[in-house]
C-alpha cells in the first residue's frame, strides 16, 4: 500500500512513521525542502526508534495509486485547498485536521473520494525530524464522499492503529467538542491536560463550560460524558493541548475552526466560551 501524508508537523510525521512500520511505501509532503532533506537524510526519530520515511517539498512526487492523507494545521489549509480544486490530483484523500470548518469546502472538490479523520494520538514535535508520541490512540475514518470501499486498504493495514465510524458529523463534532473544553482553558491559563483536575479553579471552570455546552447541545451526554472528559485530562495529564502548543511557539491558534464554529453551531447564547474566545483572539491579536 502507498500513502502519502501532506504536513511534517506532529501529527504528520507520528503519522507517517506509524505507517511506515506496517511496511507501507509512505511518503511525507514538507513545506519546506530544507526539512525533506533533513529527513531523507536522518529519517524521524521517534523515542528509541529511527523511521526511515521518504520525504519531498514537491507535491509532483506524489504517486497517483497512494491515499492522500492531510495532516496541514487548518491555518495552512487554503493553500492545499487551491492545489486540490485544481483536480492536479485524483488520489482517495483523508481530512485530518482538528475542527469542522473544512468539512464544505472538502464536499465541493472534484475528487471522488474523501474521507475524514479524528486523530486520537497524541504528539508533540521536537525538531525538523523528531517526533514525540505522547499518548497512544488511533484514527478514526468516516465517508464524507464517494465510496467508503476505497479506504479498506487503510483499514486493513495490520499495525495501524484505527477504525471506521459511520457517520461523519458526529464522529467530528465529538472531537469538537472535547477540544472546545480543553483547548481554550489550558491555553488561556497556560496549563497542562492534568491541571484541569487538579487545579479547583481550572476544573471549576471546566465543568462550567461542560454544562453550558451540554445545554445547548442535549446530545452531548452521549456524544461525550463528562466522565469521559475527566478520563481523558488524567490519562493526557502531563500532555500540553494542541492550542497551548501553538500558543507557546507564537503559531496561530486554532479557534476559529473549533471554538467559533461551535459558537456558531449552537441554537443559543455561550457566554462562558464566547468570552474564553474574544479572551483567546485578543491575546493573539
Amino acid at each position: 500500500m502507498k500513502v502519502t501524508v501532506v504536513g511534517a508537523g506532529a501529527v504528520g510525521m507520528l503519522t507517517a512513521c506509524l505507517l511506515e512500520q506496517t511496511g507501507a511505501e509512505t511518503l511525507l509532503v514538507t513545506r519546506r525542502d530544507e526539512q525533506a532533506k533533513t529527513i531523507n537524510a536522518q529519517g524521524i526519530k521517534k523515542e528509541d526508534v529511527v523511521c526511515k520515511v521518504k520525504a519531498t517539498a514537491n507535491w509532483n512526487d506524489i504517486d497517483p495509486d497512494s491515499f492522500i492523507l492531510l495532516a496541514v494545521k487548518h491555518s495552512q489549509l487554503d493553500e492545499v485547498m487551491s492545489l486540490l480544486e485544481t483536480g492536479f490530483l485524483s488520489n482517495p484523500i483523508v481530512f485530518l485536521q482538528n475542527g469542522m470548518l473544512h468539512v464544505e469546502p472538502a464536499k465541493n472538490l472534484p475528487q471522488e473520494h474523501i474521507a475524514v479523520g479524528s486523530v486520537e494520538h497524541g504528539a508533540l514535535k521536537l525538531s525538523d525530524c523528531e517526533v514525540r508520541h505522547t499518548g497512544k490512540g488511533t484514527i478514526k475514518f468516516a465517508l464524507l464522499k464517494g465510496d467508503e470501499n476505497r479506504f479498506c486498504p487503510l483499514l486493513e493495514t495490520e499495525g495501524f492503529p484505527c477504525s471506521w465510524h459511520g457517520e461523519a458529523d458526529s464522529l467530528l463534532f465529538r472531537k469538537v467538542l472535547l477540544n472546545s473544553l480543553i483547548n481554550p482553558l489550558t491555553a488561556l491559563m497556560s496549563i497542562k491536560n492534568g491541571e484541569l483536575l487538579t487545579n479547583p479553579y481550572a476544573y471549576e471552570l471546566l465543568k462550567n463550560l461542560y454544562k453550558e455546552l451540554g445545554a445547548a447541545f442535549p446530545e452531548m451526554e452521549v456524544l461525550l460524558p463528562f466522565e469521559e472528559v475527566a478520563a481523558l485530562c488524567a490519562s493526557t495529564a502531563q500532555n500540553t493541548s494542541s492550542m497551548l502548543a501553538d500558543k507557546k511557539a507564537g503559531r496561530r491558534l486554532e479557534l476559529d475552526t473549533i471554538v467559533l464554529y461551535t459558537l456558531q453551531r449552537s441554537p443559543v447564547e455561550l457566554p462562558l466560551l464566547q468570552g474564553l474566545y474574544h479572551l483567546l483572539k485578543s491575546a493573539e491579536v
